[in-house]
């Protein structure tokens, strides 16, 4: 038996003939994958979302690209019907997949709550990847095609390397929109040229696609972003919790160590760790667990009302912003039921429509854990999303979710820190939120 037909046979056994171009398909569906896997870990997925995708970008490749073959050879095919079926004679369109992999994966983001243009702009791009290294094949027994497969190759690195998308004016599906741009200028380069006698018949068939890709890019650009949920820290970010802090950690020091050790330059470090971390470092000898246990039932024990207040500005802007429409959510890594307590008291539940503490989510800042659930949680996903945060800890975590990121610098001593975070924006008040959402581009950490 005889699979994907090409005029280079890698190896014969008995009756079976194994080609250059079943293997570059195989090495170029791994790539794929593993592009498209390095891609959305940025994004803030775990590797299981690239298995499904890639799962339905090969249903989807595969139905597409047959039937646009099937389609544009009839003539062939009509003679005798039933050989449609026999998947096996390598008769695929590239433009077909491409636009077999759009509808699966419009089907999927959908029931995943991403975002359709954010996911293929990673898929395409992988697509044109696996395009140039799966017609290596049979450019080995057909030197022509190499012209096609340094093409393609060109394309993915200017996909890659030279276009950056997410800047002011630039839009998501930019990076979609130019590699069926890009497929289909190939294919016609291929048609018109005589290199590939695979595109003897596209013609049409890339009229067609260069047409739906440049309308899709109009229409992708005369639409504003969509309104981001916006996701805030809360202790040093929304509510100024400082000197309650230090004075729960200063009861500690008295109790189990020198309250002199618990320095300035010490007290500024308790500021942006887990609290078990925290515990861990400064009470080496102690367990942390039940330091926390501790520190949480003292603190439960008073009254903090005349040592914790809202930071300027932050009543105003969370009103605004909850009139305008926008969604509002709270990651902390205080107890849930803490962070609900202080937006009772300090009235501000009304604008939240989720509030997570630490024990809602898995791991804790810098892990990206508690975001992405909350996005889940609100039923929205986190690809159009904003968090804030005082601490590197919270911009790390922002850009491990592959969130737009922006620093609240309450507090002066902790810019150096903030600033080697690397995070979109750094504010110190925070009205100038209310400037930052109207600006005109997505919301995800590539915004740079």
């Amino acid at each position: 038996m005889t699979f994907f037909p090409s005029d280079s046979v890698l190896l014969t056994i008995g009756g079976f003939s194994l080609h250059w171009y079943a293997v570059t398909l195989i090495v170029g569906i791994v790539l794929a994958y593993l592009y498209m896997g390095t891609i959305l870990k940025t994004h803030g997925y775990e590797t299981d979302v690239a298995d499904e995708i890639l799962i339905m970008c090969l249903i989807g490749g595969l139905i597409g690209g047959r039937l646009v073959w099937v389609i544009t050879h009839f003539e062939q095919y009509q003679r005798y019907l039933p050989y449609i079926f026999a998947i096996g004679d390598g008769g695929y369109d590239i433009l077909g997949c491409m636009l077999g992999i759009i509808v699966m994966v419009r089907f999927y983001v959908h029931r995943r709550n991403m975002t359709f243009l954010r996911t293929l702009d990673v898929v395409l791009p992988a697509t044109v990847l696996f395009a140039a290294i799966t017609r290596i094949g049979r450019a080995i027994g057909t030197t022509t095609v190499w012209y096609t497969v340094l093409i393609d190759l060109i394309g993915f690195g200017l996909l890659h390397f030279a276009i950056r998308p997410y800047h002011d004016g630039d839009r998501r599906g930019d990076l979609a929109v130019i590699s069926v741009l890009w497929m289909g200028l190939s294919r016609l380069l291929a048609l018109i040229f005589h290199w590939d006698t695979y595109a003897d018949k596209v013609l049409l068939v890339c009229i067609l696609v260069e047409l739906l890709a440049i309308g899709a890019y109009v229409m992708i650009h005369r639409q504003r972003p969509k309104k981001p949920i916006i996701l805030f820290d809360l202790d040093g970010t929304i509510m100024d919790s400082k000197e309650m802090v230090i004075h729960c950690f200063s009861y500690l020091f008295k109790k189990y160590s020198d309250i002199s050790l618990f320095t300035p330059e010490v007290q500024q470090e308790v500021f942006g760790p887990e609290l078990k971390v925290a515990m861990a470092k400064l009470f080496p000898e102690q367990d942390p667990d039940q330091l926390v246990e501790e520190y949480r039932k003292y603190q439960s024990s008073f009254s903090w009302s005349d040592e914790v207040s809202l930071f300027p500005n932050v009543k105003s802007t969370l009103d605004t912003l909850w009139k305008s429409g926008y969604i509002l959510g709270i990651v902390s890594s205080r107890m849930t039921a803490s962070c609900e307590s202080w937006m009772r008291q300090l009235d501000l539940s009304y604008c939240f429509q989720t509030i997570l503490g630490r024990d809602l989510y898995g791991s804790p800042k810098p892990k990206p854990d508690g975001i992405i659930y909350a996005g889940v949680r609100l039923k929205k996903g986190h690809d159009s999303c904003i968090y804030i945060g005082d601490n590197a800890s919270d911009i790390e975590a922002a850009k491990a979710a592959g969130v737009y990121a922006i620093a609240y610098m309450s507090d002066i001593k902790k810019k150096d820190a903030l600033i080697k975070a690397e995070p979109n924006k750094i504010i110190t008040d925070m009205a100038d939120l209310l400037e930052i959402v109207q600006e005109d581009h997505d919301w995800s950490y590539e915004k740079k």
